[in-house]
C-alpha cells in the first residue's frame, strides 16, 4: 500500500532536474491522487505536458505496470486512507481533552517499554553492533523513517549503516548483507507480509537480525536472534503509530546511548 506512495517519492528524490518527465508526472499523480482513477492516459499526459507514450513508459519504470494498473494502484490507495482515522468511533471525545489523554497512553507506553528493556540484553546487542561490517536498518512506512533516523545516528557514531525506503532496494540489500554484516529489523506488528518476505531471505542467508517489535509471539519475533520489546499499548482508532512509533524510535534511542557509551569505554 505505502510502497505505492514511496516509490512516487523515490523518483522525485533521486534527481536533481525537476524538468525530468519522471518527476514532472510523479508529481502530478501525487498532487492530483483522487483524480488518477478516473483520468485517461491522455488527459494525465495532457496535464503533464508529455505524450501518452511517456506516461507509458513511467509506468514501465515504476513498476513495469501498464497505465490502467498504475490508476488501480491509486484508486486501492485512496480507499486504504479513507479509513486513516475512525472518526465515528471518536466524534464522542471531540469536546474532551484529546491531546491529555494521547500524552497520557504515550507515556503509559514509554514506561512500559521502559521496563521491557533489560541492560545486559541491550549491551549485547551492541557488541554486536559494534563486531558487525555493516548495520542494515529495515523498515516500512512509518517503522522506515525510524530505520532511517537509526541510520543517521549510528552514522554519526561512526558505524557504516543503511536503510533503504523501497521494498526492491530493502530486498537487495538482504540479498547483499553476509553473516559478518547485521539487520536490524523494525516492525511493530511484526507480521507485515513484506516484512515476513524479508525476514524469511535474511533467515535463509544466515543473517543475524535484531528484532525492535510490540509483539513477541510475531513472525518477526519468533526468527529473531535478538528481541527488543516495545509496548504493545496503541489507539486503536488510528491507523497512523502515533504511539508505537514513539515507542520504538526510543528503543533505537536506548541502543543509541549505549552504543556511544560503550564506544567510549574502549578508549
Amino acid at each position: 500500500m505505502y510502497n505505492f506512495l514511496a516509490k512516487l517519492l523515490n523518483f522525485i528524490e533521486s534527481s536533481t532536474d525537476h524538468t525530468n518527465s519522471d518527476i514532472i508526472i510523479a508529481e502530478y499523480i501525487l498532487r492530483n491522487i483522487h483524480e488518477i482513477p478516473n483520468m485517461s492516459i491522455y488527459d494525465v499526459a495532457e496535464a503533464c505536458h508529455t505524450s501518452p507514450a511517456t506516461i507509458t513508459r513511467f509506468c514501465k519504470r515504476f513498476e513495469n505496470i501498464s497505465f490502467k494498473e498504475l490508476k488501480e494502484y491509486a484508486r486501492t490507495f485512496i480507499e486504504f486512507n479513507v479509513s486513516e482515522v475512525l472518526f465515528q468511533q471518536i466524534e464522542q471525545k471531540i469536546n474532551e481533552d484529546l491531546l491529555h489523554d494521547y500524552y497520557e497512553e504515550l507515556q503509559k507506553s514509554l514506561m512500559e517499554t521502559s521496563q521491557l528493556i533489560d541492560s545486559k540484553e541491550l549491551l549485547k546487542v551492541v557488541r554486536k553492533i559494534h563486531a558487525a561490517k555493516k548495520i542494515s536498518f529495515f523498515g516500512v512506512t512509518f517503522s522506515h523513517v525510524i530505520a532511517r533516523n537509526a541510520q543517521f545516528k549510528f552514522m554519526r557514531l561512526g558505524k557504516y549503516s543503511v536503510a533503504y525506503s523501497s521494498h526492491e532496494n530493502q530486498i537487495t540489500e538482504a540479498e547483499s548483507l553476509t553473516p559478518s554484516d547485521i539487520a536490524i529489523v523494525i516492525s511493530f506488528s511484526g507480521e507485515t507480509r513484506f516484512i515476513v518476505q524479508l525476514v524469511k531471505i535474511l533467515k535463509e542467508r544466515g543473517i543475524p537480525i535484531i528484532a525492535v517489535t510490540g509483539d513477541n509471539q510475531s513472525f518477526l519475533a519468533r526468527n529473531a536472534h535478538d528481541l527488543i520489546l516495545v509496548s504493545s499499548r496503541k489507539l486503536e482508532n488510528y491507523k497512523s503509530p502515533i504511539i508505537e512509533e514513539i515507542s520504538m524510535l526510543s528503543v533505537i534511542n536506548s541502543l543509541y546511548l549505549v552504543y556511544s557509551i560503550f564506544l567510549n569505554s574502549l578508549e
